[in-house]
């Protein structure tokens, strides 16, 4: 069915339910934990619903209860009017329904029309025969009808993470599917593939489909979404219209508290310089970097995605390659080759991808916070398993980690609880500079409130505090200093008094270079 009959149906509300979706009453206990009690949500037909709440609030229960991974311990679930009970995802897929995920499962080896087809294939009638070319001819079709700018013969594994969610809702899409769920789905994309996966979710919702469409990021439920649901510890607390419900008091529904300061940035007194980078270059990242940053001073590093602001982190700490200019630590020339080298100079960093490259998810809490002082917690070559445990106690609690004690497995926390981890092993080093890399990425709205007030403690205690962020008021709230970046160059270094939302884009985006306020 063209775009243009799907849009016409929906106007007309020709064989609509008033609900596509109900849920009533929805509980699914496990050993000890009870993921969703007595949940509700309504989905419209032709509606864009959020739904959001913290790490931990029953989400992905949730999904996994719509999509027949799950079945619901009490409550009822109705599809277009009709009371239904999934015997598996199968039937959740016969009866309309998809999921995309955050993170893309498919076959990376193979072809995006034989991901697109995975358990639904062309079958010739009367043989076992697949109809490549027809399945090769609608594959192209749905990807041109998406605006996909790649072929359905290209491998899976050559394709962007946007790319890949494009194939997965042109999965959905084959199957004939008319409730789609969006798990954390901008969560890895890059501004321009943001705009890109909003106008597509768009079109969908113009063709017929009805969204549910999960995130921690705000400005992707102001620019998508109809209504907005919020769960919270595993229970419903309300719907409201997106523009009914103003700002601060969705986050007291979504953390049960009022956080009166997003952004705690406390004055604290700015020292000597501790890290200061002259003309660092390397060819095709970036080139002519000059900045400082001095104690207890917190600099914010920003740009639009691609500006190489985490390819000169990198290179200050031992990761990326730079073949030009120097570094200074407390005023000295500094030789770093490797993240050894950085970390014995003071210097520690918070990598933008926690899972891969800061934590070890199968390790238990206490392993991976004392991971690089093991020297210093050993005797003869025999690490001092009760000192160990004592420092990775001292800093967890100091930090916040929730958890049942630090013999629980890193991968069994939440985003938030993840990243204060990442932290807490920072700090059982001996530190001046803290390098720290989308310190905030993927975590809900108070796990960043709490991870916000550890920054502005580090700050306090005299660290020098380099902060790397996407989102504007993140750095504007709690930077002294915002180098801007553009195509691997510094076009602005703003003092905090003038920085602005608009003055940091403008940089951002703007060809020339130039300085405004405090020098580098």
């Amino acid at each position: 069915m063209l775009w243009e009959e799907r849009e016409y149906e929906r106007k007309r509300g020709i064989g609509m339910a008033e609900f596509v979706l109900e849920l009533n009453g929805i509980t699914k206990t496990f050993p000890g934990v009870k993921a969703l009690d007595n949940v509700h949500f309504r989905l419209k037909p032709g509606e864009i619903h959020a739904l959001m709440g913290e790490n931990g609030a029953g989400k992905s229960t949730f999904i996994k209860i719509i999509t027949g991974v799950y079945r619901p311990d009490e409550g009822d679930m109705l599809v277009n009017g009709r009371k239904v009970e999934l015997k598996g995802p199968r039937h959740a897929a016969e009866l309309g329904i998809a999921a995309i995920y955050q993170h893309v499962t498919c076959y990376p080896d193979l072809t995006v029309t034989e991901n697109i087809f995975m358990g639904h294939e062309r079958v010739e009638k009367g043989t076992r025969r697949l109809l490549w070319k027809e399945m090769h001819e609608e594959a192209q079709r749905l990807l041109d009808e998406l605006g996909a700018d790649f072929h359905s013969r290209m491998t899976m594994g050559a394709l962007s993470v946007a790319q890949q969610q494009i194939v997965e809702i042109a999965k959905a899409l084959s199957a004939n599917a008319k409730i789609i769920i969006m798990d954390e789905p901008t969560a890895a994309l890059t501004v321009r593939e943001c705009e890109q996966l909003y106008a597509i979710t768009e079109r969908l919702r113009a063709g017929g489909a009805s969204i549910i469409f999960i995130s921690h990021r705000f400005e992707d439920m102001y620019r998508l979404a109809d209504n907005v649901t919020v769960f919270r510890d595993g229970k419903y607390i309300g719907t409201w219209g997106v523009h009914d419900i103003s700002n601060k008091d969705l986050i007291v529904a979504m953390v049960g508290r009022e956080v009166t300061q997003l952004f705690p940035k406390k004055e604290t007194q700015i020292g000597d310089e501790v890290l200061r980078v002259e003309g660092l270059g390397a060819t095709g990242y970036f080139a002519d970097i000059n900045f400082s940053v001095r104690r207890g001073e917190i600099v914010g590093l920003t740009g639009l995605v691609g500006s190489g602001r985490s390819e000169v982190c990198q290179a200050i700490f031992g990761i990326g390659p730079r073949d030009r200019g120097k570094i200074y630590v407390e005023g000295r020339e500094a030789s770093i080759r490797r993240p050894a080298d950085a970390m014995a100079l003071g210097i520690g960093y918070l990598p933008e991808d926690r899972q891969k490259q800061g934590l070890i998810l199968n390790w238990e809490i206490a392993g991976n916070i004392t991971l690089p002082a093991l020297r210093r917690l050993a005797r003869m070559g025999w690490i001092r398993r009760k000192a160990e445990w004592s420092v990775a106690k001292m800093l967890a609690e100091k930090l916040g980690v929730k958890a049942t004690g630090i013999f629980d497995l890193v991968g069994s926390l939440s985003g938030g609880n993840q990243q204060k981890v990442v932290v807490a092993k920072l700090l059982t080093s001996e530190l001046k500079v803290l390098i720290l890399d989308e310190p905030t990425k993927g975590v809900d709205v108070g796990a960043k409130s709490a991870i916000y007030e550890i920054i502005g403690e580090l700050a306090a205690q005299g660290y020098g505090i380099l902060l790397v962020s996407s989102e504007m008021p993140e750095v504007i709230g709690l930077s002294d200093r915002i180098v801007v970046m553009r195509e691997g160059r510094i076009t602005a270094i703003l003092d905090r008094s003038e920085a602005t939302q608009e003055t940091i884009l403008e940089a951002a985006m703007d060809d020339s270079t130039r300085e405004t306020g405090a020098s580098a």
